[in-house]
């Protein structure tokens, strides 16, 4: 009798460098384009985008408490945006809301750091962010030649971009303590989409360009985080790295951890120092409702 030769054993080809590349390059691209859309359009984009995924994935994919409270809050502040444009009360005052919010965030990041983590290099770089917050100043745009938004801006560009910068890397460096690797690499593409998004819109002059940041930065954050809840263990599966993985062990390093804090209190130096030899602080109390 002959005898038969097993059946071939198949298996999956190993995924590259390349297949990764090219998912985070179409998932940075679409974070992007889905962050500017509802910046520009806080009723038609907006709540298609962020208000009606979020709830879902607040019924339906069970949260635990901390991403709940998480991404309650920035659902909350997309809701409230909405009434803004509608009018409902002054929106300059939702921008003003924004700025302490932005303050809140960082504060409860930077002490999740410091008390979980144990990371007093990167909690400091995040309560000098929570000062330099003074150096942005948020304005509603009434008179924007196409949708409704508001920019964020400190005197000078270049204190802008100072503060950019910084809370960039703060905020990779808190992600990379708090989340595994292939999530690190997720929020690098979070990261750039409202970089990327305020290089886009530099075409509008004066109604665009790294204003846009703060905006942008907020859609893309209330975007990952529904997505990153609703389709976690597809972001770690598909994202992860060894590569990419060893770089971020590398930059946990109390060396390194010491240089992105030095680098983090020189820019925010830098935005403070420009901000007060340039007029100061810009803040205004605005009135609850338009006259």
């Amino acid at each position: 009798m002959k005898k038969m030769n097993p059946a071939p054993v198949i298996t999956a080809p190993k995924e590259g460098r390349a297949d990764i590349l090219i998912k985070w390059v179409m998932f940075t691209a679409a974070i992007t384009g889905l962050a500017v859309l509802s910046a520009f359009y806080p009723i038609q984009g907006n709540i298609p985008i962020i208000v009606i995924p979020s709830i879902l994935v607040l019924i339906l994919a069970k949260p635990v408490f901390f991403e709940r409270l998480k991404l309650t809050t920035l659902l909350t502040m997309r809701i409230v945006i909405v009434f803004a444009a509608l009018g409902f009360f002054n929106p300059q005052v939702y921008v003003d809301l924004i700025m302490l919010a932005l303050i809140i965030n960082i504060l409860e990041a930077t002490f999740t750091d410091l008390l979980r983590h144990k990371k007093i290099y990167n909690a400091i770089s995040g309560f000098a962010l929570a000062v330099g917050v003074i150096t942005l100043r948020g304005l509603w745009q009434w008179d924007a030649p196409f949708g409704q938004y508001y920019l964020a801006e400190g005197v000078l560009p270049i204190v802008t971009v100072c503060y950019v910068l910084a809370y960039t890397l703060w905020n990779w460096i808190f992600v990379s303590n708090e989340f595994s690797s292939s999530v690190a690499l997720m929020h690098v593409g979070f990261l750039l989409a409202p970089i990327l998004g305020s290089v886009c819109t530099l075409g509008l002059g004066v109604y665009g360009g790294i204003g846009m940041w703060l905006l942008l930065r907020a859609n893309s954050l209330a975007i990952g985080g529904w997505m990153q809840i609703g389709a976690k263990n597809w972001f770690e599966r598909e994202f992860k790295n060894d590569r990419f993985h060893a770089f971020v062990q590398w930059t946990k390093k109390k060396n390194c951890q010491i240089v992105f804090m030095l680098i983090n209190l020189a820019l925010i130096g830098t935005a403070l120092y420009l901000t007060f030899a340039n007029g100061g602080i810009r803040f205004e109390f605005a009135p609850f409702f338009l006259k």
